[in-house]
């Protein structure tokens, strides 16, 4: 929820265009923006980069929405050693995209709340000031009260339905989104397909939203607007303003007491929230935060969260107990609980080169930095697809996958130091207790 004005976001949002729907058009469109960004990406390395190339292809991927917008907003921020002008480039897609026009944006809010929907359109701001990959959200008053009205765009559950029907076909872009472990793992796609159709319904993020805010009540130094349930519905969100900085601006200055309260109030929300509540916040990129004095953080956006079973969390919990502890034994039989394939030395020992890849972070002693480099280092673990084909990865790990990759490269930004798996560690072990 940026108030940044940047030329590229503002060309985006005043667009004003449609969400095209259309199976055989968005597998097109999205097929051909994905490779010309790959392409782009891999030519880095041999020579300059087209910095107006990308930003078309930003350009591009914005107007797709849905999956196309999310696979742009991922590499925007999940890769440290993209140089800041790319980063930049890809950035616009964390906060802009062609808006849905007014005219629709009242008829929602009239289907929403019949009448009384004048009361928030008489002091609605027109020009929404985010416009993501699912919605767009507009500044109001309320009985005195500054509230933010987010809005679904029409025809994103289709876009999004086309987009996997497509990816089910070739897998390419399922394979984009998830870092190159997707061939051949269409359970993979499947639970990607139903968390990102979640997040259209936004009575269940209001829902979520509830929960953690009532989770992180004592928690000062963590913001969870509070949900007006009054003026939401499954096609609009209203909520409390909260405004703070963006992470670039924050990082800026900060003091470095300020950025580790930053980071380790972001760790408690996605880390802590997913041992203690079994809900995995997981959609960790930059502009669903916002940072105050202090290093108090807002956290915005609860559509993309992945509700766990509770064996799922439990046997998860044992995985980080087990591993910290050199309990190799233990570590085994909890990733088999969790749902790992693993049979045999060969796939064990396949199986621990990841765990200490994807905890590496955790299994350091003391307080310390996220490594810019570790998400890079663990997508490249990932893209050994013979090695982990053989462990059946189960498709549960994917958010946490996702989770994990933009936390640590968000946490290398912020330059936070903690003793992270100490914290991790801590929040197990009750998880493990109960």
């Amino acid at each position: 929820m940026s108030d940044d004005d940047d030329e590229p976001g503002r060309r985006l949002r005043e667009q004003n265009k449609p969400v095209p729907t259309g199976g055989l058009k968005r597998l097109w469109r999205t097929g051909r923006s994905a490779a010309q960004l790959a392409g782009t990406m891999l030519g880095r390395r041999d020579g300059d980069v087209n910095i107006a190339g990308v930003e078309q292809l930003a350009e591009r991927l914005g107007e797709l929405k849905g999956v196309g917008m999310k696979v742009g907003q991922i590499l925007s921020f999940i890769d440290p050693s993209l140089p800041p002008e790319i980063r930049r480039a890809l950035g616009v897609l964390q906060r802009s995209a062609p808006a849905t026009a007014n005219g629709v944006v009242g008829e929602l809010l009239e289907q929403a709340f019949g009448a009384r929907a004048e009361t928030l359109l008489s002091t609605m701001e027109r020009r929404p000031f985010s416009v993501a990959s699912i919605g767009q959200v507009h500044r109001a008053q309320l009985d005195g009260r500054r509230v933010v009205v987010k809005v679904r765009h029409p025809g994103i559950e289709q876009a999004i339905a086309a987009d996997f029907s497509a990816a089910r076909g070739g897998l390419g872009l399922a394979n984009t989104l998830l870092f190159g472990m997707a061939t051949g793992a269409k359970d993979m796609v499947e639970e990607t397909r139903a968390t990102l159709l979640s997040e259209c319904d936004f009575a269940l993020e209001a829902a979520h939203q509830r929960a953690f805010r009532t989770w992180l009540a004592g928690e000062p130094g963590i913001v969870v607007p509070e949900v007006l349930d009054a003026w939401s519905s499954s096609a609009v969100l209203t909520t409390v303003e909260e405004r703070g900085q963006t992470l670039e601006d924050f990082v800026a200055n900060a003091s470095s007491d300020e950025r580790d309260a930053a980071g380790q109030a972001l760790f408690r929300v996605m880390v802590g929230g997913f041992h203690e509540l079994g809900l995995l916040y997981a959609d960790p990129h930059p502009g669903n935060f916002a940072f105050r004095s202090g290093g108090q953080v807002v956290v915005y956006d609860f559509g993309c969260v992945r509700r766990f079973e509770r064996r799922h969390t439990h046997a998860f919990s044992q995985m980080v107990l087990s591993l910290r502890e050199g309990r190799t034994a233990a570590l085994l039989r909890a990733a088999r609980d969790f749902g790992f394939g693993i049979e045999g030395p060969e796939q064990e020992a396949t199986f621990e080169r990841f765990a200490c890849s994807f905890f590496a972070p955790m299994l350091v002693r003391g307080p310390s930095r996220i490594s810019p480099d570790g998400a890079v280092e663990t997508s490249q673990m990932l893209r050994d697809k013979r090695a982990l084909a053989k462990l059946r990865l189960p498709p549960q790990l994917v958010f946490l996958l996702r989770l994990r990759f933009g936390l640590y490269a968000v946490l290398a930004t912020l330059g936070s130091t903690a003793d992270w798996g100490a914290l991790e560690a801590a929040w197990a072990a009750r998880a493990s207790e109960r």
